[in-house]
């Protein structure tokens, strides 16, 4: 019998038993022989459970790592568009599209604040529904409408996880799947805060301290695109000026 259960453990078979029967010395080198099975079977199935808790742990790993990946891959291609891009009605839907396909999210806009800070009207935008916002020329009151009415007065960022129980959310028809939105705030020299980045997903909870910091990083070059590109235009429209006046002195000179 001993003989036979031990060929049953030497090809893997750890729920045989050995009958215990007698106590005489075979009863208790079956007892042992059982003792020995329980503790290789329990070892065995605890062994099992940290292989698959530890493959969660690496799966869990390699998804931050590629979500990080993106992350960055975010920055890269906003930086570049930065760089080859100085027309802001040009840059700015690349910046929302962008960020939408790296980070999978649902919508995203760039609101910037009219010329007396009275409304965030909507710049650019990447989502279907946010094409039919801007169509609409869609604005926002300073300090008055939705999360980024709220920010746009206040100058601080806000998050919320779930839209369903936020007070400030602007149920927008044109956005009904979304679900969490984040807005943050887009200054100049760090100071005047001439618009806001708003972003939307369809889940709840869906930004965690790692999107809040990369967004937030996003968010500064952005601000510094847009007043490179307005003071691009301001320098642009002033040559043009000058150059106007210099033909016409010219002109007035030769007369």
């Amino acid at each position: 019998a001993l003989a036979k259960v031990a060929n049953l453990i030497s090809q893997g078979d750890l729920n045989a038993r050995a009958k215990t029967n007698t106590t005489d010395e075979i009863g208790v080198l079956a007892s042992a022989f059982n003792s020995m099975t329980e503790r290789l079977s329990e070892n065995l199935a605890n062994l099992e459970e940290r292989v698959v808790e530890r493959t969660d742990e690496l799966q869990t790993a390699n998804e931050m790592n590629d979500r990080r990946a993106r992350q960055f891959e975010a920055i890269a291609q906003v930086s570049r568009a930065i760089n080859q891009t100085q027309n802001l009605q040009d840059l700015l839907p690349q910046i929302t599209q962008v960020i939408s396909e790296q980070f999978n999210f649902y919508h995203v806009g760039i609101f910037l604040l009219d010329a007396n800070n009275e409304y965030a009207v909507l710049a650019a935008a990447n989502s279907e529904g946010g094409q039919k916002m801007l169509a609409r020329n869609h604005k926002l009151k300073v300090g008055q409408v939705g999360i980024v009415g709220n920010v746009a007065g206040s100058g601080t960022p806000r998050i919320a996880l779930d839209t369903g129980a936020d007070a400030i959310y602007f149920n927008n028809p044109d956005l009904p799947e979304t679900r969490s939105e984040m807005a943050l705030p887009l200054f100049r020299a760090g100071q005047q805060l001439i618009g806001i980045i708003d972003v939307q997903s369809k889940q709840q909870n869906a930004f965690g301290q790692d999107d809040i910091q990369i967004l937030t990083t996003l968010a500064d070059q952005v601000s510094i695109a847009i007043a490179n590109a307005r003071l691009y235009e301001e320098t642009q429209k002033a040559l043009l000026e000058s150059e106007s006046l210099y033909r016409r002195d010219i002109q007035t000179g030769w007369a």
